[in-house]
Order: C-alpha cells, then structure tokens, then sequence
C-alpha cells in the first residue's frame, strides 16, 4: 500500500536514501533496529531507549526524544505494545531522520517528574519555576514525523495487504486530537 503523503514525493525519497544507507544486522526488521543503528551510525550517539512509568500518565505523551552530549534519549509509554510500540518509535526516529531539533526536555512531563520525586512540594511552586521556560512543538513538525512513522512501517513491509483499513484507521486516529490512555 502506497500512503499519498501529498508534497512529501521528495520527502519519502530523502527518508528512502537515508534507511538504504543504514547497514543493518541480520534478522528481522523492525522500528527499533532502524533506530538503534540510525542513531549508531549517523547521529553517532549511544541510544537509551526507556519504558519507565515515571512519566507516563493519562493524557500525556506517548513518546519522547531528548538529546545531550554523545546521548539520545527515546521514552515510549510502557502501555504501548506491538504495532503501537513500533510506530512510536518510528515517530520518534522520524524527528531525527526530518533533522527537527529534539526538545531539550518537555517540561511538563519534568514537572510530574519533579513532582513524583518530591510529593510534599507544592505544584504552584513547579509551575512557577518551570513555566518561564515552556517550549513549544510546531504541529508541522509532529506531522513530518507521524508521516515518516507511516512510512518506516511501509519500508519495513510490515504493512500486509490485509491490513490496510487497520493502518488507515490508526493513521487517522494518530493525527488527529490525542486521546488519554
């Protein structure tokens, strides 16, 4: 299956040149192998690939990637499982692959991370502190990367002919408005 990604004819062919350019390790492919060697290879960086419930929490992110000297960070929420684990991952290879400049931290989820560690702080006090300094996420961004995400399944030929409704629904489930878990 073919997804129309509109101006994105240049786009799948530079995210095609840069997944033909990994070498990648015998067995089966997948989201993750893509991202340990892309990481690896190119951005030349130890990757932390996390599943830690700290920061999971209903209506939060579903992924994240935060970066530091010679480090990437990948979080995934630890209720994703199967394809969902694999597009997220893919989600989050797609900001590197699109070069988006990673998110120093999200600080709203550094609050709850504060906040679980030091449960007798008050939350006016975190929010005071952290607040000053709130990034903001382009939505054009998160889109590239939803559509490299799509199209890492696709690569990986993960997708079956069979399974197209179930793709097409996920895909409109993901862009649009998030769900809590």
């Amino acid at each position: 299956m073919n997804i129309n990604l509109g101006r994105g004819r240049k786009r799948k062919a530079a995210w095609a040149g840069a997944l033909q350019e990994l070498v990648l390790p015998a067995g089966q492919r997948t989201a993750e192998t893509l991202l340990k060697e892309y990481v690896r290879q190119v951005r030349k960086n130890r990757l932390i690939l996390s599943r830690d419930p700290l920061v999971a929490t209903p209506g939060g992110p579903s992924g994240a990637w935060v970066t530091s000297a010679g480090v990437d960070l990948v979080w995934v929420h630890p209720a994703a499982g199967g394809v969902q684990f694999g597009h997220i991952v893919g989600h989050e290879l797609g900001h590197m692959i699109n070069n988006d400049q990673p998110d120093p931290i999200d600080l709203n989820t550094l609050m709850r991370m504060m906040q679980s560690l030091c449960p007798n702080t008050s939350e006016g006090l975190w929010s005071r502190s952290l607040g000053l300094c709130r990034a903001e996420v382009g939505a054009e961004r998160e889109q590239r990367a939803e559509e490299f995400a799509y199209y890492a399944e696709e690569w990986l030929g993960r997708t079956r002919q069979d399974a197209n409704g179930d793709l097409l629904t996920n895909m409109k489930n993901s862009l649009e408005t998030r769900r809590p878990w």
